[in-house]
């Protein structure tokens, strides 16, 4: 059977259309190889991406464990910072402390070595007077009473002032002098006279001066100083008198020997 012209040509058409097409659709290795190496880098970056993201997820952690830990470091600083104030201040304290306790050891050697000087001065007085005195001494008119700092000479009854009187009498005077002698040289010492009395009413004759006993004791008191300043050539501003009537005895005012004790001048030696 002959073909027709027409449908040969539309054979021939076909099957060069086909031919290409089949050309055309045929896979391209170079991209089947591309394709393939694109699957494999991307299954290696998502499997870096898996690691990366467990990385991630533990340096999160270690982020929020690193927080909590600069977390208590702050406050252990802030705690050690207050503490290092406090223990300032109490360094502060102790170094004031340390050196008002200098100062105070200081001053305490210094009384110590001036309460030394003064016993050896007033254990030379009291040997002065010892001697000097040693014969009223020995007869109880003149007591000497060593004290822990000081020295006191007693003068009992009436070795200074007559009976009912403020005037010291002759006797009186010579042994204030030989006192006076003893400690005009000692200028450090304080000369303290006290005046006591019995607990007697003032008699009739010094009534009108002296209304009671107080004015008694600290009138006769004050006429030892001015006699020490005038006639001993003693420096006033060593002396004082006081006045104490009856109220500090020595023994019972019950009987005549007790108010003798207790009618006295006591002179108190001390710095």
């Amino acid at each position: 059977m002959e073909i027709n012209r027409m449908d040969y040509r539309q054979f021939i058409v076909f099957w060069g259309l086909a031919g290409y097409l089949l050309i055309a659709c045929a896979p391209d290795q170079q991209l089947i190889d591309q394709n393939a190496m694109l699957n494999t880098e991307l299954k290696h970056a998502r499997i870096e991406l898996q690691e990366s993201e467990k990385k991630l997820k533990v340096l999160d952690a270690e982020l929020i464990q690193l927080q909590q830990t600069d977390s208590r470091c702050n406050d252990e600083l802030t705690d050690l910072q207050s503490k290092y104030t406090h223990l300032k201040n109490i360094n502060l304290r102790l170094s004031q402390n340390v050196e008002q306790l200098s100062n105070d050891l200081e001053k305490k050697n210094s009384v110590i070595k001036l309460q030394s000087r003064v016993i050896r001065l007033l254990d030379d007085t009291k040997k002065t007077i010892e001697t000097s005195l040693k014969d009223e001494i020995a007869a109880q008119e003149i007591e000497l009473v060593k004290m822990e700092d000081r020295l006191k000479v007693v003068f009992i009854d009436k070795i200074l002032f007559d009976s009912g009187s403020v005037d010291i009498n002759e006797k009186g005077k010579k042994l204030l002098l030989v006192l006076a002698e003893s400690l005009r040289g000692h200028k450090e010492q304080k000369v303290v006279v006290e005046g006591h009395t019995d607990n007697r009413r003032v008699g009739p004759a010094l009534k009108e001066r002296f209304p009671s006993n107080w004015e008694l004791s600290t009138a006769r008191a004050a006429a030892v100083v001015r006699f020490l300043q005038e006639e001993g050539h003693l420096q006033p501003e060593r002396l004082s008198a006081r006045g104490y009537s009856f109220y500090r005895p020595l023994a019972s005012n019950d009987t005549e020997e007790g108010r003798r004790q207790n009618r006295r001048i006591e002179i108190i030696l001390g710095p």
